[in-house]
Parts: structure tokens; sequence; C-alpha cells
């Protein structure tokens, strides 16, 4: 069995029809249980009875069970299968929020009675769908909700097997018919139970329903079963090698009309009515109806419960349509185009049979149905993959296809697939401004990946081609932009002119940053982000993550109050206009706000989404959003899983982001706390001589007053010398709320305690809660130092508080290890750490979203509310119901009720 680590089920295969274990397993009242299961077998095998039979005694039990085929038809439209498993009204084009409508009415199902999600041929599944499903698996946790799947096991999906393994999902492989079952299935065909020879011969099948019931037609047709002595003899013992083989020969057993009809219904996708499959053939209403009365009494098609044609088993559509000839195929999705066209279907369902028509539109009907297709870009990518193969490479179509479907595939995280297609694109095209889009697409990919030399040597074999004009300035400007977020080179600040590119703006912005003037900084940001609008820029063109930046400055220039404001604006645009993509960026500057404003559970509700949003999306850049995470965990006094954490990360060899070493500054804080101070005071010269040599003097005011307490530690006096001077050579007048930063250092150097208050004061000004903590640690040790016990006990209840609201244990002890040497031998008092559980141990923000939760808004209108993503929702849920003891939503709102 294939399971994630929630892996709880000792068996792994169940028998076709058989499904007790199954039943058990999905209802048992056992917080271990599986919350999702992927039935796995070969066509035929009997997965869809075992599906359709859980699901009737899951309805019986008073579960809402759902169950829905994914037929082509289902493929045809994004979001296909989950809509049509919750009865919802498909939305075309798709909106910014397709998505979360989807998950909201699930969790609004969920509230009425617990929910079961079945979807069978899960490996025919639309993209968009497999991504809702991945998602509403995510909620399994809290929610009574289940998935079970159906797939063959040829030919998976990597989507499908990356939901196989998320944790709580088992593979199950089901198995053919036992003896017994096969007796039975003789038994109810022809009156009697089959000879021991006619019983082997079965056997033969694997017990593959399908293929035994083949093997029977076969010996049926040719007269060879005869009922004989009260059992079913075979006089003929030969049968059909496969499944295949026999519905071949079943399939010939149908007369010319009927066979006709077989295949329209075949190119037709899906379901369909006799009317409709008389508009295909070009003739009247009741011509089809004695040829599916002959196809349906051989059980290739049946009747739905709507009066449509379906085939029995969809094995049969794949049959006829392997056997059809191409010119054959060609006509018949030609007509299906039009009857479709003329039924009113919509672009995709008509592009569709366009081009498996294979006519000289086909190229343009698909390229012009996934243009409608931006908030389903993966559907889109689909799609566009399939116009690819209609183009004539020599076509000026073929440039077209090819940028959509490299964009397509960028920003929906697939970006060795995006670079591929558009280099492959790039050999052969001769038009300027293609040649410039798709080398920004292969710029965006290598970039997302963290491939700085890669990207700059792409840029400079633009620049050798490119002369003049303006494509080359911003050629220019983007290999400033590369250099700087890859850490490159010196920096001295940006011109005094300001660029014009949204890629020069983004860059004048940050060398501002990095020099220490984040303030100027954000509003050249801000004026990137301008351009960007403006010129209504591709994702994967000119500065795409320009959004994020002003936040991120703000919070260095302003203080966390101001840059959640500007971060609460930037994603609820985010939201709207469905640039989703950029959702991990968002979420590591939520994370980084969060940390100094002292909202460290939220700081990592965030953090844990980025990263997966990261994952997603392929993006590398996770340096700030680590480090956060590992600051957080060593402050907390999680070591062991910091030193994890610091280990996955080295092993990936990412870059840190414009060459400021905070995942560095982390490991330095660990073997501070592990008690290395001279490993410690090393790593910390280390990352302060390659920042601030490289003119990065900001890092002076990120990590001046730890790096200087450091260094002390370790008995470094040259290292705690030059971070004096260094610190004392920064600009303030436009780094606000990183200036306390260096009264700090300047008050540790001159051993004042007074200053060193001051400047917790003003830490705490800003809202500053990592800084006001070390401000009053350092008064602390200051005033212990110079024999003042009253202020030193003082200062460290302020330190103290501080540190026991976010958890900082190893503050806390440092702080009373570092006041003992001083001779003050009494403990640290006045921390007032929140409690482990209970409703007092929420956070002001877990309790919101709690009181939302417990009026009935769902995940995705609790994040449309506060701003934050559909996932970080998710997590603090999570942490919320862990703190409470409580198991799920519906016993939250419970709780909820009583108070």
């Amino acid at each position: 069995m294939v399971a994630g680590p929630s892996r709880v089920w000792s068996g792994d295969r169940v028998r076709a029809g058989q499904v007790a274990d199954l039943v058990d397993l999905v209802v048992a009242d056992d917080p271990t249980r599986p919350r999702g299961l992927i039935l796995t077998g070969a066509p035929g095998i009997g997965k869809s009875t075992t599906l359709e039979a859980l699901g009737r005694r899951l309805l019986a039990g008073g579960r809402d069970t759902r169950r829905v085929g994914t037929g082509s038809a289902a493929q045809v439209r994004p979001f296909a299968v989950v809509t049509d498993l919750l009865g919802l009204e498909p939305v075309h084009p798709p909106r910014p929020d397709s998505g979360d409508h989807i998950v909201a009415a699930a969790e609004q199902l969920c509230r009425v009675a617990p929910l079961v999600l079945c979807v069978d041929d899960a490996h025919r599944c639309d993209p968009d769908s497999l991504d809702v499903l991945a998602r509403l698996h995510d909620l399994t946790d809290d929610l009574p909700l289940t998935l079970v799947l159906a797939r063959r096991g040829v030919g998976d999906r990597t989507a499908l097997s990356a939901l196989g393994r998320r944790p709580g999902m088992c593979e199950i492989e089901v198995l053919g018919l036992t003896g017994s079952a096969v007796d039975e299935l003789v038994r109810t065909r022809c009156g009697a139970p089959p000879s021991p020879g006619l019983r082997a011969l079965l056997l033969g099948a694997d017990g593959n329903p399908l293929r035994i019931r083949a093997v029977l037609d076969d010996l049926d047709r040719r007269g060879a079963l005869q009922v004989c002595d009260d059992e079913v003899r075979a006089a003929d013992g030969a049968v059909t090698a496969s499944v295949e083989a026999g519905l071949r020969a079943q399939l010939a057993s149908l007369d010319a009309p009927a066979r006709d009809l077989v295949r329209i219904l075949a190119a037709w996708g899906g379901p369909a009515d006799v009317a409709t499959l008389a508009d295909v053939q070009g003739t009247g209403p009741a011509a089809p109806i004695e040829p599916a009365r002959l196809a349906v009494g051989l059980g290739v098609l049946r009747w739905t419960a709507d009066d449509r044609l379906a085939f029995s088993h969809d094995l049969y559509r794949d049959v006829v349509l392997a056997d059809l000839e191409p010119p054959v195929a060609r006509a018949l999705h030609a007509a299906c185009a039009v009857t479709s066209r003329r039924q009113g279907a919509g672009p995709l369902t008509v592009a569709r049979h366009t081009a498996r028509a294979a006519g000289p539109d086909a190229p343009a009907a698909l390229l012009a149905a996934a243009a409608d297709l931006e908030h389903a870009p993966l559907h889109a990518a689909d799609l566009l993959a399939e116009a690819a193969g209609h183009v004539d490479d020599d076509s000026p179509l073929a440039d077209d296809v090819a940028v959509e479907r490299a964009g397509a595939l960028a920003i929906t995280g697939q970006v060795e697939a995006a670079e591929r297609v558009a280099r492959e694109r790039l050999a052969r095209s001769r038009t300027p401004g293609v040649c410039t889009a798709l080398r920004s697409i292969v710029l965006f990919c290598l970039l997302s990946d963290a491939q700085i030399d890669a990207a700059l040597d792409e840029i400079d074999l633009g620049l050798a081609r490119i002369r003049s004009g303006r494509a080359r300035a911003e050629l220019v400007d983007l290999r400033r932009w590369v250099r700087l977020l890859g850490g490159r080179g010196v920096v001295e600040g940006p011109p005094a002119r300001p660029a014009e590119t949204g890629s020069g703006l983004i860059s004048d912005a940050i060398e501002l940053f990095l020099t220490g003037d984040p303030e100027r900084g954000r509003w050249r940001a801000t004026e990137a982000t301008r351009v960007r609008s403006r010129d209504r820029s591709r994702p994967w063109l000119d500065s795409p993550t320009a959004p994020v930046w002003p936040a991120y400055l703000a919070l260095h220039a302003e203080g966390p109050v101001r840059a959640r404001e500007l971060s609460l604006r930037t994603r609820r645009e985010a939201q709207q206009t469905g640039r989703l993509w950029l959702t991990p960026f968002h979420q590591s500057v939520s994370a980084g706000i969060n940390f100094l404003a002292g909202a460290w559970d939220d700081a990592l509700a965030e953090i844990v989404s980025a990263l997966e949003a990261a994952d997603a999306t392929g993006t590398a850049w996770t340096s700030t959003t680590t480090a956060t995470r590992l600051q957080i965990a060593v402050h907390r006094g999680e070591l062991d899983e910091a030193a994890t954490i610091l280990r996955r990360w080295r092993t990936r060899a990412l870059p840190e982001q414009f060459g400021l070493p905070h995942v560095t500054q982390a490991e330095v804080a660990l073997l501070e706390a592990r008690g290395e101070p001279e490993r410690a005071a090393e790593l910390a010269r280390r990352a302060w001589c390659d920042a601030l040599d490289s003119g990065r003097v900001m890092w002076a005011l990120l990590a001046g007053p730890d790096t200087l307490r450091v260094a002390r530690a370790a008995g470094d006096a040259e290292l705690a010398a030059r971070v004096v001077r260094d610190t004392a050579a920064v600009p303030l007048g436009r780094a606000r709320a990183s200036a306390p930063a260096a009264r700090l250092t300047a008050a540790m150097a001159a051993g004042d305690p007074d200053e060193a208050a001051a400047a917790a004061r003003d830490f705490h000004g800003f809202g500053h809660v990592p800084g006001a903590t070390a401000g009053w640690e350092e008064a602390a040790c200051l005033a212990a130092a110079r024999g003042d016990a009253a202020t030193a006990r003082a200062h460290a209840e302020q330190c103290g508080a501080l540190a026991g609201s976010v958890g900082a244990v190893t503050v806390e002890r440092r702080l009373a290890a570092r006041l003992r040497a001083a001779g003050l031998r009494q403990g640290v008092r006045g921390s007032r750490r929140r409690p482990a559980s209970g409703w007092e141990s929420l956070t002001p923000t877990e309790l919101r979203i709690a009181e939302l939760v417990g009026q009935g808004l769902t995940s995705p209108q609790v994040a449309a509310r506060l701003y934050i993503s559909p996932r970080t929702v998710q997590t603090h849920i999570s942490h919320i119901l862990r703190k409470l003891g409580l198991r799920s939503r519906v016993e939250l709102a419970a709780q909820l009720s009583l108070r």
C-alpha cells in the first residue's frame, strides 16, 4: 500500500465488490483513520462496482455520498468533476475565486452531514478538479469529509500520484473476483453454477469481471455454453486472450447501423440523447432507436437515468476509438463540432471536436478557447499542448501557441516544462516580439528556480544580440535585478535618476534598501507596481513580483503596523485579480511582519502556507520564510526541529535573497542556544563581513545587536569593534523603524543601560517585539554589570514579559544566565506566557477565525474577510483544534455556542 505518513491500515487489497472493510475504514470513529482512499486496478477489474457498492453502503449509513464518473466529457471544461460532484452550476470563463467557491460549497455540505466524495476513473479528471480535490483533502483533518477515488494503475498522472502520497491517503489495490464470486456470476447469468472446467477457464481471466463477462459472451455467441446436470459447461474452451479482444469480439456482433451509432457516441465523448446522435449522423430522430436497442441488448450501451445513451463501461469507448480509422475519426469529430455549435455548447467543447477533426482552424479554435482560461491555467496548459500538436511548426500561429502554453506552464509551477517549450520554440521562431516573450518566460523559469548563473548567461546572450533600443534597456535593468536578487556583486546604490522599467525601479528600490534607505526604496517599489499595472504586464513580464515589495520595505522603514496595511491591500488586489501565483511571496512578507509584531503563531501559519505554495508554484525563493521559521523555533527552544529545518535547507543549496544572510544568522542563533559561542561567532563574522563588505549596510541594522552580543560572548573583540564601527556609519534618516538597532548597538558598546532601555522603547513604539525584547535584555544586563540590581530586575521583568508573550524561552534562559554571571541571582520574574491549551491559548487571529468559523463561514470566506489565503486559514484552524483538544469544526462550533 502506498500512503502518506498517516498510514494506519494494514490491508492493501480488496476484492472487487467486497466493501465491508472499506466501509469500516471510512466510518471508523478514530482520528487516525485514513481520510481518503484511492482504489487502483486494471481496466474492468471492478473498481467502479466497488466504488458504487461503497457509496450505497455509506449513503444508507447517513453519509452524504456523491459519486461522479470522469468520461472524456469531464475533461472538456475546467472544474468539471468537482462542480458535478457538488451539484454546482459551471461558470465559464472561470473566475479568480472559482476554486474557493467550490471549496466553500463542500464545507457547507459538511455542516449538514458527513460528506463522502467518490470519483470514478480519476485518471481522466480535469487538472483543475484534481487541484481542488487536493485542497479538499487538506480539509479532512477537521471536517467530516472523505475522498474516495478510483483509477487505473497504468499511465498515471503526476498530480493524482501526488494526491495519493498526501498524509492520510490510503492506496488500495482492487483484485479480481474470488472463485465463489465467479460461481455466483455464472449462476445469475445462466441459472446454474459453472462446471469445474468452465470455472477453471474463467478463473484464468484473473477474476476480472469484465473479461469474465466477455468470455461468457464469446462462448454464448458461438453456442459453446451448455447446461447439463445442473451445471454450465463450455463445449469449446478457446477464449479471447484479453479484455480488449473480448470487447472487440462483442462489438463485432453489432450490425452496421449499431456500429455506426456506437462510433458516433464514442466520438461525442459522453452520454447523449437520441436526438443529438441523430443530428450528428444527419438522420431523422427515429433512426438511432433500433441500433440503440441492439447495442443496449448486447451490453455495449446502457440507458442513463435521464434517458441518454452511455457506454456500459468506458473500456468499450476506448476500444472503439482505438479502432477508428483516422479519416473516420476526423469526420465524426467534425460532425460533432457542428452539432455542438448548433446546440450552443461552450467554446471548449467545440474547440476539442474541431481539433480532433484536424481541420485547418483547429489550432486557432484551441488558442481562442484557452484565452478564456486565465483563471484555470492548468486546463489552459493542457488545451494549448493539444493545440501545439495540430499547428504547423512554420506557421505564425505556432509562435502564439508556444508563448501562451509556456506562460501557462510557468505560472502553474511547471517551470521545467515551461522552459523546455519556450526554448524549443526559440530555436525556430524568427519574430522579434515572440522571441522576446519566450526569452522572458525562460528567464521567469530560471529565476523561479533560483538559477542565477543560468539567468545571467541568458541575459548576456540577449544583450549580445540586441544592440540598442528599449528591449536592450529592459535587459540591462533585468540584469541588475537578477544580480541583486541573487546577492551578487557590490551594492553602491541606484543611479541618481530613477529607472523607467519595472525591473529597473525594483532594482532601485532594493538597492536603496540595502544601502540603508528603505523609505525611498518603498516609493520606488510602489512606482514599479504602478508601471506594471499601467502596462498590464503578463505574469512573466517585467518585474512580476513588484506588488510584494512595498510592504516588505515599509516593514523596515515604518514598522509592522504600516507594513501590514500595505500587505493587506496588495493581497486584497491579488484575490480580486487572480494573481494567486504571487501567494508565497505575499505570505513570506506577512510572516515577517507577524514575526516582528510578536504574532508568532500567526507567522507560523503563514510560513506553513507559504512553503506549500512555493512548492506548488515552483519558486525556490524561500530563504526569508525559512529564516523566520528558524528564528521562531530557536527562540522557542525547539532546537532539534530547527536543526532539521536548517539541514533540509542547506541540502537544497539555494541562495539567500538579496545576499542578506538571514538563514545564516538563524544558524548563529541556533549555535548560541546550543552553547557553542565560538562557532556562533565565527559564522556571525562570516555573515557580517560578506554583507557589509559588499555594500549591504542595512545588515548592520538587521543583525547588529545580535552579532555584537555573540561576538562578546565568544571574546571576539575584533568582530565586536567592527560591528560597532559599521553600525555607527549607517545613515538612519530613512530607516526609522530599524534605527533603534543602531541606538541599541551604541548603548551596548558604551555600557549604557539607560540608552539600551530607550532603544527598547523606540522599538516598542514601532511595534517591533524582537527588537524591544533585545533592548530590555541588554538594558537589564548592563544595569546588572553596573551593580544596579533594582534597575536590572525592572528591565528583566520587561524582557521576560515580552519573551513570555511569544514563548521565547531561549531568550528567558539566556537572560537568566547572563544575570547570574553578573552576580544577580534572582530569576527573571514577570513572564506571562500564553497557556499552551484552552481558549486563553488562542492568539487574537485564531480567536477571530474561530468566531468566524462558528458563525458558519467557510475557509475561503474567512480568507476573503481577513485577506489571507484559505490554506493559511486551514493551518490556523488546525492550531485552534489542537489547542482546544477538539477534532472537528463541528465540535468547535458547539463549543462556541456554549460560550
